[in-house]
């Protein structure tokens, strides 16, 4: 008798688990539906979150939803990757781009990089980048962990590994 207890506990538990998860894929993506609320990284650095969140349009933020529908003035969406700050509840989504230095020929030797560089998204069509304005973009988006914009607009990216 205790065994199916614990056989009917378990089953239940992971029904309540699988249909929380199933629900919290209901919402649109944060990521792709609100344009610049997220922020592009590596592919190695955005811990899976998998939240639904509750985004204000008159403060811009996302929230951790805590109950069942978001408040009055607030969206549900849902967040795979990002990060939550403890004491706010708000929520940075984040964007796991590949890394454009893991492609041939897309990155330069670090020792040509200027003093100071940016990590960020960059837009490319062929081999030439652009910054990433968002998900605007026709070509692919990779990721610049050492980069830097030249006076055309284009952008240069180096690579730390590459000596």
């Amino acid at each position: 008798m205790h065994r199916k207890i614990s056989v009917l506990a378990l089953m239940l538990a992971f029904g309540l688990v699988s249909s929380q998860v199933a629900h919290a894929t209901t919402y649109r993506d944060y990521c792709s539906s609100i344009p610049g609320e997220c922020e592009f990284t590596g592919p190695t650095n955005a811990p899976v979150l998998a939240v639904n969140v509750c985004w204000s349009r008159s403060t811009s933020t996302a929230r951790l939803m805590t109950g069942a529908t978001c408040p009055t003035g607030s969206y549900p969406f849902f967040v795979k990757y990002g990060v939550v700050d403890p004491l706010t509840q708000i929520v940075t989504g984040l964007v796991p781009l590949d890394d454009a230095c893991s492609r041939p020929g897309m990155c330069q030797p670090s020792y040509l990089a200027p003093p100071t560089t940016w990590s960020d998204g960059m837009c490319c069509i062929g081999d030439t980048c652009w910054p990433a304005n968002g998900f605007d973009c026709e070509g692919e988006l990779l990721f610049c962990d050492n980069g830097v914009t030249n006076e055309d607009g284009t952008v240069d990216c180096f690579d730390e590994t590459e000596v």
